[in-house]
């Protein structure tokens, strides 16, 4: 069919819509359990922001050095992660009592999600001083490495 004739044959829509999505790199749950390829921040980030907003990761919010994957309707997703296993097994990469606390008062009128493989204070303690920030705990495989 040429050109010319496709555009003479076409019809009206149906008023529905479309939508054009990017794909990024592939996360790989196979290669994540081994330990031998963990994703890149952006990647895991998105995939954890859909899952717990329902909604795409917005553009341009994503910062990986402050583990800030973005905020949608009042609710900010952070992600303290680094593609790094002996990094996730370090202390640093735990939620503290110092990071909720800089994050709600930052951004005191929002929700905080925070994704991280450890945490080292209770939501009793968070709640108890008021701060609006739920600890949710990345998959144990994710900084485990299965040794055979």
């Amino acid at each position: 069919m040429t050109g010319e004739r496709a555009v003479a044959e076409r019809a009206e829509g149906l008023g529905g819509s479309f939508t054009y999505c990017t794909l990024g790199e592939p996360v790989e749950l196979d290669a994540i359990l081994t330990g031998e390829d963990l994703p890149a921040f952006a990647a895991l980030g998105g995939i954890l922001f859909h899952m717990s907003t329902t909604q795409p990761m917005p553009p341009g919010q994503l910062d990986a050095g402050r583990f800030h994957v973005g905020e949608v309707n009042g609710t900010r997703v952070w992600m303290i992660y680094r593609p790094d296993l002996d990094w996730l097994k370090s202390p640093d990469a735990a939620l503290t009592l110092t990071f909720a606390r800089s994050i709600a008062q930052e951004f005191p009128n929002d929700r905080h999600l925070v994704f991280a493989p450890a945490r080292y204070v209770s939501q009793r303690l968070l709640d108890a001083e008021g701060l609006a920030v739920e600890f949710v705990p990345l998959p144990f495989a994710l900084y485990r490495v299965e040794r055979g």
